[in-house]
């Protein structure tokens, strides 16, 4: 069995690295355009090879480049024999674009989206051990073969993670709101912030400004394909914004009182599981 990884960073290195420890494959091989991120790829044991280009012999490929690199590829491989699988955390827009360049889904094409991950990125921050007990998401079409769905649902299983399926838009609606706006919240806040404030910075600061430092060249076209659902949250966001300014300005310490407790009984849902 053998494994290409297109982008050996952090979520397709994981991959291999993980899919390496449990033998799932006997030979993995990488395609990596930038020279620095290959030979960190090679050095670190994440791939036996550097290719430049797709062997027909790839009994998998995992497309885990930027999510605008995505749908090019999956059209450039729609003939190709083996399985693949992408790890773009925006479904809709990608499956459309993909259809829209190919007239339908590739029939061994299983579309993915590994909810792992940190603020840092390329091959160095690959871990073998990034989907353990984290969700995998699958939105499979009526066009996707069953036993490619049934091989890679066991891959991802088999690296620890818990296997769910959702309908594309139903998945970019709920990670709107549960992935990307946060980043966005993130990064909007981080505009205000300058040397004098980090000298002063606590533990509030550090744990909300956490993914601010993710990388921009990643998260910057994950907004732009996302934007239909990302749009309508941003604007529940201002209005909610309006109404806790409508708050502090009023001096309302009951209304005050009663957000937060709306808000930490949400969180406390989510550290209860």
């Amino acid at each position: 069995m053998q494994l290409l990884v297109i982008g050996p960073g952090l979520i397709g290195g994981s991959f291999a690295l993980g899919a390496r420890r449990r033998g799932l494959f006997d030979s993995l091989l990488g395609i990596e355009p930038d020279a620095q991120r290959a030979r960190q790829a090679l050095a670190l044991g994440i791939v036996d090879e550097i290719t430049e280009t797709v062997p027909e012999t790839a009994d998998a490929i995992l497309v885990a480049g930027p999510s605008e690199t995505i749908a090019p590829w999956i059209a450039k491989l729609q003939h190709h024999p083996g399985i693949i699988l992408d790890a773009g955390s925006v479904k809709a827009s990608l499956i459309d674009a993909v259809r829209e360049s190919c007239g339908s889904l590739p029939v061994r094409y299983v579309p993915c989206h590994p909810i792992a991950g940190k603020e840092k990125s390329g091959p160095a921050a690959a871990d073998g051990e990034l989907f353990l007990n984290q969700e995998v998401i699958l939105t499979p079409q009526g066009e996707t073969d069953l036993a490619a769905l049934e091989a890679v649902t066991a891959w991802w299983e088999a690296l620890g993670a818990r296997v769910s399926r959702l309908d594309p838009r139903e998945h970019d609606e709920i990670y709107a709101i549960t992935s990307h706006l946060p980043h966005l919240i993130a990064f909007a806040y981080l505009q205000q912030v300058d040397d004098q404030h980090l000298g002063h910075a606590g533990g509030g600061f550090r744990d909300f400004s956490r993914i601010g430092a993710a990388d921009p060249d990643m998260w910057a076209p994950i907004f732009e394909s996302n934007r239909q659902a990302l749009l309508p949250a941003l604007e529940r966001l201002q209005q909610d914004l309006s109404e806790v300014h409508k708050l502090v300005e009023d001096g309302d310490t009951q209304g005050l009182k009663n957000l937060i407790a709306r808000a930490r009984s949400r969180r406390r849902k989510f550290d209860h599981g």
